[in-house]
């Protein structure tokens, strides 16, 4: 089987009649710039969206940068991005001559850490860009709270998030101006390119649409420097077709994501990102956290399942912005080394995306956590042991690492030559390093009562991280003939 990570053909099947109607009464009225469908179709996202207005322009950078410019901020200004986001939102920034202050994200999410976030607004912040990420709603109560107290201007990235809503209210509804993408790849995808620029400022609204116009309304009245990004006609038309399918779409990708769920659920060595609550999320992309990333993405490649990184080098170790120095988005930057997306659009089959969850799960099997031997009426280390699949022929404790200091702190050092091992951690917590034969590294954490299985050829190495450590191992040999390294 082969399966793409995005089908745009699918798509383009299922709506193939209705866009040859539109775009042919374009191709007969000859009227490629600036006609009806343009105005039709600006309308109609703004009802779409709960805006007063929408300016279509010719890409989703340019949404972003012509946002930017209409502010008329300082140069001295500064303008916070989260730091997980694609270059364009951050260039954006830079292109119009303000200064860039990137945010952290939370620890093993996409979302916005807003503890980072207030101690980097100062004086010279002037606003804010919020990104709904893979089309996952951020928290807008908490975003527009922290704007009006530090009267901070709002704008919203939501290229990936057409029809995404926060307590039923639509994204790009909540900030001054809201930038939107058309790209084909897009959840509302054009056969171009493509963008626009939601509002409900009738002043922002007259300036966007003369900068995106060379300066002026008026043929030839130029009433200031601007430049040429219009959406053009033909893309308005194969735009306003998408649009009444566009709920329809976002509602079956909810449910691709809903199957990954059920497909992936309880593998230690996956980590789901769980939108937030009381939202309605679009998944534009379905992203991962995974150890191991590079070599399940080869692994599933050799399957015939196509997947990418969203992105695989954060903002602040770009060549294009390293030199600007941004401080202290770790999470951001360790997001990059473990984000995976897979295949997901709204014609995808459950069979493919079982496929998917079936490679994933096999390429970690020798690793699966032994949580399901808990029996749930009699919990305990005991119960897990008589339930376990291995034919117990050693039980060993490890506790002596009161006298290991940080600097010396490494146990279990060695390769499982002609057993398998059960560790579980009885107390305290390690970071565990599993290598197969084929030099594949699997890192993860174990905690209390977690529980490992490291079959035979596996080398092993773990570092306790509190001097009261307690580890049960169990073998399936009298004597684990392990080898030492």
């Amino acid at each position: 089987m082969n399966i793409s990570f995005l089908d745009l053909k699918r798509n383009y099947e299922s709506i193939k009649d209705e866009i040859q109607i539109e775009m042919n009464k374009v191709l007969d009225k000859c009227n490629y710039i600036h006609g009806e469908e343009v105005s039709e179709f600006e309308n109609n996202f703004a009802r779409y969206i709960g805006t007063k207005h929408f300016i279509g322009c010719g890409n989703g950078t340019d949404a972003l940068e012509l946002a930017i410019e209409s502010l008329d901020l300082k140069e001295t200004d500064e303008i916070i991005v989260q730091g997980n986001t694609y270059i364009a939102t951050c260039s954006s920034v830079l292109r119009n001559k303000h200064k860039l202050v990137l945010c952290d994200v939370e620890k093993n999410t996409i979302f916005l850490d807003f503890n980072d976030l207030e101690k980097k607004i100062t004086p010279h912040t002037k606003v804010l860009i919020v990104v709904h990420l893979n089309g996952l709603v951020q928290n807008m109560d908490k975003i527009t709270e922290i704007c009006n107290t530090h009267n901070l201007i709002l704008i919203e990235d939501c290229a990936q998030a057409h029809g995404a809503k926060w307590k039923g209210q639509p994204v790009g509804s909540f900030g001054k101006l809201s930038c939107f993408s058309f790209y084909p790849g897009k959840n509302l995808g054009a056969y171009g390119d493509g963008g626009g620029i939601g509002t409900n400022d009738d002043e922002l609204m007259i300036k966007i649409r003369k900068l995106a116009n060379l300066g002026c309304r008026v043929k030839y009245h130029h009433e200031m420097i601007g430049r040429n990004s219009r959406l053009d006609t033909l893309q308005a038309s194969i735009l306003n077709v998408k649009l009444k399918h566009l709920d329809n779409w976002n509602k079956k990708r909810r449910q691709v994501a809903l199957w990954y769920k059920k497909g992936l659920v309880g593998n230690i060595h996956v980590d789901i990102l769980e939108p937030l609550p009381d939202t309605e999320n679009v998944y534009h992309l379905y992203v991962i956290r995974v150890q191991s990333r590079n070599e399940l993405q080869t692994y599933l490649q050799a399957q015939g399942i196509q997947t990418l990184v969203h992105y695989p080098i954060s903002i602040a170790e770009t060549d294009a912005m390293k030199h600007l120095h941004f401080q202290n988005v770790f999470h951001c930057i360790k997001n990059s080394e473990v984000i995976l997306s897979l295949p997901i659009y709204p014609e995808i089959t459950k069979e493919e995306v079982d496929y998917v969850c079936s490679h994933i799960q096999e390429f970690y099997k020798p690793l699966t956590r032994l949580t399901d031997y808990q029996v749930k009426d009699k919990p305990g280390i005991l119960s897990t042991i008589n339930q376990m699949n291995i034919e117990t022929k050693r039980l060993f404790f490890i506790d002596s690492f009161q006298d290991i200091d940080e600097t010396n702190n490494t146990r279990g050092k060695h390769v499982n030559k002609n057993c398998d091992e059960i560790m579980i951690l009885l107390k305290g917590k390690i970071n565990l390093m599993l290598r197969d034969e084929e030099k594949n590294e699997f890192h993860f954490s174990l905690k209390r009562n977690e529980t490992i299985k490291i079959p035979r050829g596996y080398y092993l190495e773990f570092y306790i991280q509190t001097p009261d450590t307690q580890i049960c191992v169990l073998t399936n040999e009298i004597y684990s003939k392990t080898k030492s390294v």
